[in-house]
């Protein structure tokens, strides 16, 4: 990349870098390295979040160009830690990675580093020694420098520095003002040439607490130098909980993408491409468009499909059963090929690109429209649109339109029905690549989470019980439990049904379609519940057995990124109760029904009495995927509804 700079570029830089040294833009900062306050030391706790292990007082990043004999991009950082808990040591290792490839390379020096104990009401300071500093190679590419602050205790504060200099005068950092710890104050700063017009992408739900750009002079009047200063103020620590994606779509970051270098009295160079050029690469490559041309091996199979089934909607079932049946997935994502798709034909493992490449060409060939997608899972993060770059995806699947029906396929999964994405796949949109055009499509969930649990109970005067669950499965719900039982056999999964929770013991169970993917997945089982052996005068049972909510999923006191469901969620459980003779209903759980706004879902409880007979139905729906950060006090409110009313008890007293 260096070598697209003309001299005249390098002349022009060496003048602006004259009068742009780093110490001029960095004299503000207000935590001087070395110096430390015995405020910080006695603090035992961070008010703001009296849990943390860790929190990081301050961090100041600072990035900057620097021409001394070879342009290089150079990045400083100051980073000050106070150890709370045992629980925070770990803040106390830092790992820094750096690069090299193709003789460039970055190299990291002018590693610091002090801890600060208070002791006998004296500050006491212990340098990091240079001996305690390693490096460690990781692959041919990547490498890094490891160490761990000295006589780190419960109380102390540690500070660590360092420089970064870089050959990659085109990658400006990345910085992330938000970590798995509190932050009190992140502050990056970046002094950035005319020449480079950078797009700045702001992710996560925390707002800056200033941004600021100056324009500062140089030797040259016809140059500006643009100073750019982000902070951020009391930033919470980026907590892991149920329902999201992966936890960097919701930090508060700070990414950079180079648009194009302006050099005077030439052409802007355009640094970042279209998707137009980013796909026709991607088409020309020997492991991605290549292989949809690849069609001789598997021109038997298809003829065989096509006269046997007549209609292109039976044909592209046949065809995913085929290559599902065929191909066993062996869990790596990819949107490359392993190597090709007639080597995972013949050895019937692939990757996801091995078998969903081998999907489309298998469509094609039987004149089926269908076309990849490309896509990042959920673990990989979200794609932004912006930004046509490959490195954002992971994962292809096939699209097909049979009619004005339109179908994203996966065959990765052996229960997969025809037309339902996995759920790493349900991820925002993915990238269709049609041979004239392209565009994005929406990854949306084509079912429903459905579980339908109808309960038949008996107590008699000792407290003993018995009866019989059925339950039915169908959509994500069927999807789990047939994975559920492929990994762990059948055998196993009725053992670890056929046992106690509680007082209740379960029979094992009763397993129907579980092959057939087009009905729903039955379990059927018995119960028993073991009394005191006395005759009772008052009897206590939940009527949800064990299929109620026993906590809410949701724990934090407030939550700033939305909840990510991945699909709609639909669970009925119906029980019907036969009071012993001589017995009478004393107390009940009541009926209730909690909504959530703008009809995102519903918590239905019913209990009657009909004679001998008790009948309860719990319902929970959740209609739709994602709820936004604004509504999470709703979902968790209409939780802790849930989970009081299944934990309430029905009374039974012996008549008069």
């Amino acid at each position: 990349m260096k070598a697209l700079m003309s001299t005249k570029f390098y002349f022009l830089f060496f003048l602006y870098l004259s009068n742009s040294l780093p110490d001029a833009f960095a004299q503000d900062e207000a935590a001087k390295f070395g110096k430390i306050s015995e405020a910080e030391l006695l603090m035992k706790a961070y008010e703001k979040d009296t849990s943390a292990a860790a929190v990081i007082l301050s961090d100041y990043g600072y990035s900057y160009f620097n021409l001394n004999g070879a342009l290089k991009l150079v990045f400083e950082r100051h980073t000050r830690i106070k150890i709370l808990k045992k629980s925070g040591y770990d803040w106390a290792t830092v790992e820094l990675p750096f690069y090299r490839k193709n003789g460039d390379k970055e190299v990291i020096t002018s590693v610091k580093g002090f801890t600060y104990n208070l002791e006998n009401g004296k500050i006491v300071k212990e340098k990091l020694e240079s001996k305690a500093i390693f490096d460690e190679k990781l692959d041919e590419n990547h490498s890094k420098k490891k160490f761990t602050m000295p006589n780190v205790k419960e109380g102390s504060v540690i500070e660590y520095s360092y420089t970064v200099s870089s050959d990659f005068v085109y990658t400006l950092n990345s910085w992330e003002f938000q970590t798995t710890i509190p932050t009190v104050w992140s502050e990056y700063r970046a002094k950035i040439p005319e020449y480079f017009d950078y797009k700045f992408l702001q992710n996560g739900y925390h707002s800056f607490y200033s941004s600021k750009k100056d324009v500062a002079a140089s030797a040259d009047v016809n140059l500006k130098n643009e100073a750019y200063v982000w902070a951020m103020k009391d930033v919470p620590a980026l907590q892991e909980e149920k329902y999201i994606t992966t936890l960097s779509d919701y930090q508060a970051r700070l990414d950079f993408e180079l648009q194009q270098v302006k050099v005077p009295g030439e052409f802007p160079r355009v640094m970042t491409g279209n998707w137009q050029d980013v796909i026709k690469k991607l088409m020309e490559e020997e492991r991605f468009g290549t292989q949809l041309k690849r069609s001789g091996f598997f021109k038997n199979e298809i003829a065989a499909i096509k006269a046997v089934h007549k209609t292109p909607e039976a044909q592209v079932e046949a065809i995913y059963n085929l290559v599902k049946s065929t191909v066993k997935w062996n869990g790596r994502h990819g949107y490359y090929t392993t190597n090709t798709t007639r080597k995972a034909f013949d050895s019937k493992t692939g990757n996801s690109a091995d078998i969903n490449l081998l999907l489309t060409a298998m469509l094609l060939e039987a004149d089926i429209a269908a076309s990849p997608v490309l896509l990042s899972t959920r673990q990989h993060g979200r794609v932004y649109k912006g930004s046509p770059l490959l490195s954002k995806f992971n994962y292809v699947i096939a699209y097909v339109k049979v009619g004005e029906k339109e179908l994203l396929l996966d065959a990765t999964e052996p229960f997969l029905p025809v037309g339902m994405l996995p759920y790493r796949c349900l991820n925002g949109d993915g990238y269709i690549i049609h041979t004239e055009s392209h565009r994005w499509v929406p990854l949306k969930p084509t079912g429903n989470y459905t579980t339908f649990c109808m309960g038949e109970l008996s107590i008699d005067a000792n407290g003993e019980m018995k009866g019989k669950v059925s339950e039915s499965n169908t959509g994500y719900s069927a999807l789990y439990l047939r994975e559920n039982i492929k990994d762990e056999g059948e055998e196993k999964f009725a053992e670890k049904r056929n046992k106690e929770v509680g007082d209740i013991k379960f029979g094992k169970p009763t397993i129907s379609n579980l092959a057939d993917l087009n009905k729903a997945l039955n379990i059927v089982y018995e119960f028993t519940g073991m009394g005191n052996g006395q005759n009772n005068d008052v009897l206590y049972l939940n009527p949800m057995l064990s299929k109620g909510e026993k906590e809410n999923p949701f724990k934090l006191q407030e939550r700033t990124y939305p909840v990510d469901f991945g699909h709609p969620l639909d669970e009925t459980y119906m029980c019907k109760i036969q009071i012993p003779a001589g017995y009478d209903v004393d107390e009940a759980p009541k009926s209730i029904a909690v909504t959530l706004p703008d009809n995102g879902g519903k918590f239905t409880y019913i209990l009657e009495r009909n004679g001998a007979e008790i009948q309860v139905m719990s319902k929970i729906s959740i209609n739709r995927p994602i709820y936004y950060a604004e509504e999470y006090q709703y979902l968790k409110e209409f939780y802790n509804q849930i989970v009081a009313k299944h934990a309430e008890q029905i009374v039974l007293k012996k008549s008069n």
